[in-house]
């Protein structure tokens, strides 16, 4: 078996099999050297008939075209994974900017002799995504300077169309501000099962 197995001609056969999986899948550059070393094959066994010197060359070259196919099958699932992870980016990016806030509202309360300040805004997943969370910043600006950040975030379970509001009281040891600016800077999509 391992005979039959470790002969040229089915060695050939293989690299032939796997030159054509390249040609239609994988790159062209991959593709021409697994050609060139099938074609190099091919006129090495032809000649190998009963020649040990020969033999011994063909099988250092089977083992070279071996190292050199597992190589292009590695360069060929690289790529898929790039594909993936570049899709992958492509619907995060894409659902990101189906997030929209409502522009925040600063709100005065009365409160017996004091006055609080809260700022009211709402988040909308306008995607066809589930989302499960939800991270941006609300800045806080005097005139045209960023005067305070504020980081909000946490798990939340947002579906297709669904939003959210979200409310704090501003402290008073904040600086004075006249402006409300919110930013999404990142989200996570929940895996739903059809």
């Amino acid at each position: 078996m391992w005979k039959i197995l470790n002969s040229p001609f089915v060695i050939a056969a293989i690299l032939v099999v796997t030159f054509i999986a390249f040609t239609h899948f994988g790159n062209e550059r991959t593709a021409r050297e697994i050609r060139a070393a099938y074609n190099e094959l091919l006129a090495i066994s032809e000649d190998a008939k009963n020649d040990l010197e020969k033999k011994e060359l063909i099988k250092g070259f089977v083992v070279e075209a071996g190292d050199q196919i597992k190589e292009a099958f590695s360069l060929f699932n690289n790529d898929e994974d790039r594909q993936k992870e570049a899709e992958e980016n492509k619907i995060y990016f894409e659902t990101k900017k189906l997030v929209e806030v409502t522009p925040p509202k600063i709100v005065e309360k009365k409160r017996f002799s004091e006055t609080e300040r809260y700022i009211i805004y709402k988040v909308a997943n306008l995607s066809n995504k589930h989302l499960n969370k939800i991270a941006h910043t609300v800045e806080f600006y005097q005139g045209e300077e960023l005067v305070y950040v504020r980081d909000e975030w946490g798990n939340v379970k947002l579906a297709p169309g669904e939003s959210m509001a979200y409310s704090f009281n501003v402290d008073k040891e904040e600086k004075p501000f006249d402006e409300v600016r919110v930013t999404v800077y990142d989200i996570s999509i929940l895996d739903v099962a059809d």
